[in-house]
């Protein structure tokens, strides 16, 4: 079949020279290269692959995908285009076409590796028996690939077949016993399987590979029984960094989060002149910030994943960020700083809260506020469980305790929903806790009655 683009050597380079910019996140250089490119050779649908791409490195959903959509209107029957529009649509939760774009890629091919792209769309919408089959069919092709063994081992994970993800993990770690990747996902299964004996030694060998890794002695207290105060930087870093891109969209849409909304209401009813200063915990992609919009005052997004904090920084309303852990960002801020702190759907991943409400209380100016959701515990033998999602859940008494404590007054606890998942309730709570005014404890000390 004659190719859809040019084969001019000069083309070819210039092409590359466009993409190696794009991998080195020289991204304006590589913007006006592709400009400059595409005066002269718009036709091409590669420039707009390449496009496509610097959009995502520059964090413009909406720039990836129509730049997708122009390469694969250019060449409709280039089964690379339309895997990789494909890919793009899967990322936004589309899932219908993303599917009917993937199989299309494959009518007539015998190409392993446009089988592997199209399963990962596949896994991407959750159509794992799908990818599975796409996955098979590759391996047929390539039957010494050891990365899509370990790709099919993880694809038989997500859909259920423990046994059978196992088998091959077992099979991968015989050629290569010490890989930590492999030890890593075989521990995870045996996590969800209930095989906590096998678990706890596949985490005894990456603690004796390395033995100060935050996230392996966090896998062997779940293994062991234990409840760990609370999850691994990297561990959180690492989910969020990948879901950065369609997270607005999925928990808007797909889980009604409405809990920005709410609490941004809140805070404009509090600070109708916007004169106050705002610290967001967890601002993620920065929801909370879109919906409460420019204020007079400092508004400032902590969160540990780096892809949340880009697409925060698009809203054009945090005055900074801090990439880090809230646990980390509370101590370090001096006291009487801010006159709200908010922490919406972030203290799930937290479970000890023993220093996060005295440090909340501790940086917050008099009279100023705390507000933040819970998920609500199951049982009330534990201040805080770690369920099996690997989210934190807290007893109320356990939260409403620790605001007595700080110092916290005017405490309302608001049973609700949180969101939606799998089309069924997750039941929490959203606290507001106010610091007390300086007049107040000056006034309240005047009451106590002298000793003896």
């Amino acid at each position: 079949m004659k190719k859809p683009y040019s084969q001019a050597a000069e083309h070819i380079a210039q092409l590359k020279a466009i993409e190696l910019l794009i991998n080195k996140m020289q991204l304006q250089q590589a913007a006006q290269q592709l400009t400059r490119l595409t005066a002269t050779a718009g036709h091409d649908p590669r420039l707009f692959l390449l496009g496509s791409r610097l959009a995502e490195a520059a964090g413009n959903p909406d720039g990836t995908l129509a730049a997708a959509r122009k390469a694969h209107q250019l060449a409709p029957e280039w089964p690379t285009a339309a895997v990789y529009l494909a890919g793009v649509l899967a990322s936004r939760d589309e899932a219908e076409e993303a599917m009917a774009l993937a199989g299309k890629s494959l009518q007539g091919s015998n190409d392993a590796a446009l089988l592997i792209q199209a399963a990962a769309v596949a896994q991407r919408v959750s159509q794992f028996g799908q990818s599975l089959q796409w996955l098979q069919l590759a391996e047929k092709i390539t039957p010494t690939d050891v990365a899509l063994k370990h790709q099919i081992a993880r694809t038989l994970a997500d859909s259920g077949d423990h046994a059978g993800a196992i088998a091959i993990f077992t099979e991968l770690l015989q050629k290569k016993p010490n890989s930590p990747v492999v030890l890593m996902d075989r521990l995870r299964v045996y996590l969800t399987a209930e095989k906590n004996e096998q678990a706890i030694l596949d985490a005894e060998a990456l603690l004796a590979m390395e033995p100060d890794n935050a996230v392996y002695h966090f896998y062997l207290d779940r293994a062991r029984g234990l409840t760990p105060p609370t999850q691994p930087a990297a561990l959180v870093a690492d989910l969020f960094d990948g879901f950065a891109q369609r997270y607005d969209r999925y928990w808007a849409v797909q889980l009604h989060y409405k809990l920005p909304r709410d609490v941004a209401q809140m805070i404009k009813e509090w600070h109708p002149d916007r004169q106050g200063d705002v610290l967001d915990l967890g601002c993620g992609t920065g929801l909370m910030g879109a919906c409460l919009g420019p204020i007079e005052g400092v508004l400032v997004g902590v969160d540990l994943s780096g892809q949340m904090i880009a697409q925060a920084g698009r809203h054009h309303v945090y005055d900074g960020f801090h990439q880090v852990n809230l646990l980390d960002a509370l101590e370090a801020t001096p006291e009487n700083l801010y006159h709200v702190i908010t922490a919406l759907d972030v203290l799930n991943y937290v479970g000890n809260l023993d220093s996060v409400i005295p440090n909340a209380h501790r940086i917050l100016l008099p009279g100023g506020r705390f507000v933040f959701s819970c998920e609500t515990s199951a049982t009330e033998e534990a201040d805080y469980t770690l369920s099996g999602t690997y989210r934190y859940t807290h007893q109320r008494g356990y939260v409403q305790r620790l605001l007595e404590e700080a110092g916290f007054k005017n405490v309302v606890i608001e049973d609700r929903v949180l969101r939606y998942e799998a089309e069924l309730p997750v039941q929490g709570f959203l606290v507001t806790a106010q610091k007390q005014l300086a007049a107040e404890k000056k006034s309240a000390r005047k009451r106590v009655p002298k000793s003896g």
